[in-house]
């Protein structure tokens, strides 16, 4: 029962520890990302990975749990393969599970490197709209000093045409 009770408590700390924890599906400005969009972007690799890994780590490790257990000479092996087995079935389900979470975290940093890299084009592009606008802004001033000045100037002109005819 002791053993049984560390089993336990250990896929509890496993279970609770925050290392299959998914990442919150908002982006860095707070904007909330679709699940379209995650899914998108997830794929099933480390969810494979994790499976096979994780199941051949279980069963090796729950054989060696189990055969120290067993080491009863006249046994049928029965604790063996019982404890091999439910030690494989369950590691290959957390790391199954762990796979899972890794490949959604993954989808969600994509999304975010996606919106970063569209926001960063969106700035470039409203930088060269704002530095255009800038440009036709000192065109427009330039045009009107120029206009003022020969304003000016023409308006010297008729005041000195009129003082010449006053006499």
């Amino acid at each position: 029962m002791a053993k049984s009770g560390f089993i336990g408590f250990y896929v509890f700390a496993l279970l609770t520890t925050g290392c299959a924890s998914r990442l919150p599906m908002i982006d860095e400005v707070g904007k909330p990302l679709t699940k379209d969009e995650i899914n998108q972007k997830r794929t099933s690799k480390n969810f494979l990975l994790f499976t096979v890994g994780g199941g051949a780590l279980s069963f090796g490790a729950s054989f060696f749990a189990g055969a120290l257990i067993d080491r009863d000479a006249n046994s049928d092996h029965t604790k063996l393969w019982a404890i091999t087995g439910a030690g494989t079935v369950l590691g290959t389900v957390l790391f199954a599970h762990n796979g899972r979470v890794r490949d959604f975290n993954v989808a969600v940093e994509s999304v975010k490197d996606s919106r970063k890299e569209s926001a960063s084009g969106d700035i470039t592009q409203e930088q060269a709209k704002q530095k255009q606008i800038a440009e036709e802004k000192q065109k427009l001033e330039d045009e009107r000093k120029k206009q003022e000045t020969e304003r000016e100037r023409l308006m010297e002109e008729i005041r000195k045409k009129q003082a010449q005819k006053k006499p």
